[in-house]
């Protein structure tokens, strides 16, 4: 019996630990999204939105303008982080000749096709390139 008592009191305790530790890494974790959510966006940036707006490709080799050229028309036509916001995740989730604010760029490298993103992730970069700074292009001289 009393070997019983021994191996249900070491299973409580056993049990116990596990729980404290799953609760202490779930805590961890949430604590942990919203860092890993902005290396995510910036992740997504870097191996997909750069891959046409790249600030590095040489002037032949681009398939469409720096994003960095792209946030500062969009800053250029609206006035608030909503609607900068809103006008991005618009045209990405959607791209039109008539709601692009890079007409001429539209003319030099053509209609951005549809990225494929859900638009939560669309709005994520969005917010993304609005709140940081993103990497310029040598030739760009800051204004």
């Amino acid at each position: 019996m009393k070997a019983l008592n021994l191996v249900f009191i070491g299973c409580l305790i056993w049990g116990i630990s596990c729980t404290s530790k799953t609760e202490k890494t779930e805590v961890a974790e949430s604590n942990d999204f919203e860092l890993m959510e902005i290396v995510s966006v910036k992740e997504n940036i870097e191996t997909v939105c750069y891959v046409c707006h790249s600030p590095t490709a040489p002037p032949d080799d681009r398939l469409a303008p720096p994003l960095e050229i792209a946030k500062r028309n969009y800053l250029a036509e609206t006035e608030t982080r909503e609607e900068f916001v809103e006008k991005m995740v618009q045209f990405i989730l959607k791209p039109t000749a008539e709601q692009s604010v890079l007409h001429s760029d539209v003319e030099q490298y053509g209609l951005m096709d549809p990225v494929g993103f859900s638009e939560e992730d669309i709005r994520a970069i969005a917010e993304y390139v609005y709140d940081n700074d993103l990497e310029k292009p040598d030739w760009l001289m800051d204004n």
